[in-house]
């Protein structure tokens, strides 16, 4: 049974790289472009990990992830934060990410950070 992967990513050019790059490696994706869509569906989530940039036009990654990791029935799944914003990894004690990519990311460590959260 293939894992699946929600990706919370409001530039449509990361969306379909990211959908791609997973996909390629046998993973099921769901791709949100903004926070409301992401809240939509968050109580019918059946996500083995997801994905979340920080800067979204309706909302930021690091609240979803909060959000996240604060549901007792969704705290199990591995989030992998990421933003343009180099800094904001030293914000994870606050928003309890599983890990952190900075963008513009390099195409084999994403893979690698995906693999081992997915495991």
């Amino acid at each position: 049974m293939k894992k699946k992967v929600w990706v919370v990513e409001d530039d449509p050019d990361i969306g379909e790289v990211i959908s791609f790059l997973l996909n390629d490696e046998g993973f099921e994706v769901c791709l949100f472009p903004n926070a409301s869509m992401f809240k939509e569906q968050l109580s019918n989530s059946d996500a083995d990990m997801m994905v979340m940039d920080v800067m979204l036009p309706d909302g930021n990654g690091i609240e979803l992830c909060h959000d996240v990791k604060t549901n007792g029935a969704l705290k199990h799944v591995p989030v992998l934060m990421m933003s343009a914003n180099k800094g904001l990894s030293d914000l994870n004690g606050y928003y309890k990410a599983d890990d952190f990519i900075a963008k513009p990311f390099d195409i084999d460590e994403f893979m690698r950070k995906v693999k081992r959260l997915v495991s």
